[in-house]
């Protein structure tokens, strides 16, 4: 190992140790090869020294890196302590959670456990009062300018674990922490590389294991921040632990798991599978609940699956589908049925003609017919 000023620096030394930003932050792995970009942002970060491996193992690590298409700047962190001073960055984030309540949002997918204004305005008062705290908003800004995906998805994700966590009967204290581990759950991977988190394909081992650090890393940002409790903290770091055990970073079971991470986990995978991502499309409302329906009992506790599940709605009232039988026809009536069992008008038959009269079919009278999908015409 040597210690060697940044301005000795030349393209293909390997790092012995990782350097850290001014905030702490890890910025290149130990073992990264050095290209030009690399140096440069080096200097003009003002590093003034870094540790060299020596030149037997900095061979090995330059044969095994150079066989990696990476793009130049995909181990470089994100500097926050800039970011967080982009008031511009922080005001639009502010204003779209504080907005965020009072818009149509996905509210038509769900059925909600009292009365639509009362859930709106208890959301609203909630998501206010965390923006309205300086660190927080200063998180929430580096997390829009950060990735945009990530911003709208916490929002959703807020939203969806607000809806259980009412169906739980949880007090308004209750939800406010719940609210806060839900919004900042995924706060972790702001400090991760962005050509990490916005590549457009699959990430290979050595990828993923960095990507799974940013619960550990998202805990240790909301562990320092006196206004963020230690059970919404708890979210960040435990919502991809599973039912049996599969999750991650600990490997803990349903028992163990915290049911504010267990809510926020099942909010999380709803929609991340819903939702576009910079790798995939987004998945259909139909292969979502079927995803859920089955992850009872191995990624997530059943009876917070159904509490969910109650309360969404995979096609509401006027919207336009296809049947299974070929028909079109218009949803009707969703409350107090199955998901995917509502009442439907059907207007078109299977052989193209519209109906004569348009007339009512319930499908759960009708088992043999199911939904398979929008009618976009």
């Amino acid at each position: 190992m040597r210690i060697v000023g940044v301005s000795e620096l030349e393209a293909g030394d390997v790092l012995e140790r990782p350097v850290n930003g001014s905030n702490g932050i890890v910025m290149l792995e130990a073992g990264t090869v050095l290209t030009e970009q690399y140096i440069s942002r080096l200097k003009a970060l003002r590093i003034k020294t870094i540790y060299l491996a020596n030149e037997a193992k900095a061979e090995v690590a330059r044969v095994v890196t150079g066989k990696r298409d990476i793009p130049a700047d995909t181990w470089i962190r994100p500097n926050i302590d800039e970011m967080k001073n982009d008031q511009a960055s922080r005001r639009e984030a502010v204003k779209a959670v504080q907005d965020f309540a009072v818009k149509d949002l996905m509210l038509e997918q769900v059925v909600l456990p009292f009365p639509d204004a009362n859930f709106r305005q208890q959301l609203r008062e909630i998501l206010a009062e965390i923006s309205s705290q300086p660190v927080l908003a200063e998180e929430l800004g580096v997390m829009m300018s950060t990735d945009r995906l990530l911003f709208e998805h916490a929002l959703n994700v807020t939203l969806c674990a607000n809806i259980i966590g009412t169906a739980q009967r949880y007090d308004s204290s209750k939800l406010y922490d719940l609210s806060l581990g839900a919004l900042f759950c995924d706060i972790g991977m702001i400090r991760l590389p962005a050509g990490l988190t916005k590549v457009n394909r699959e990430l290979d081992e050595g990828e993923l294991a960095m990507l799974r650090q940013h619960t550990n890393e998202g805990y240790r940002v909301l562990k320092g921040i006196k206004e963020v409790p230690i059970s919404s903290a708890q979210c960040a770091l435990l919502h991809h632990e599973r039912y049996r055990g599969s999750g991650y970073p600990l490997g803990m079971t349903n028992d163990k798991i915290p049911e504010f991470a267990q809510i926020v986990a099942i909010a999380d995978v709803y929609n991340a599978l819903g939702s576009l991502r910079h790798h995939r499309n987004a998945y259909g409302p139909i292969e979502t609940i079927e995803y859920l329906f089955a992850s009872g009992y191995y990624d997530f506790d059943w009876d917070l699956i159904k509490t969910f599940l109650n309360h969404l709605v995979v096609y509401p009232v006027s919207t336009c589908v296809r049947l299974s039988s070929g028909q079109l026809a218009t949803v009707m009536e969703t409350e107090n049925r199955p998901i995917q069992r509502p009442l439907v008008q059907v207007y078109c038959e299977s052989d193209g003609k519209a109906a004569i009269i348009p007339y009512l079919l319930d499908l759960r009278e009708h088992m043999n017919v199911v939904i398979v999908g929008k009618d976009d015409k």
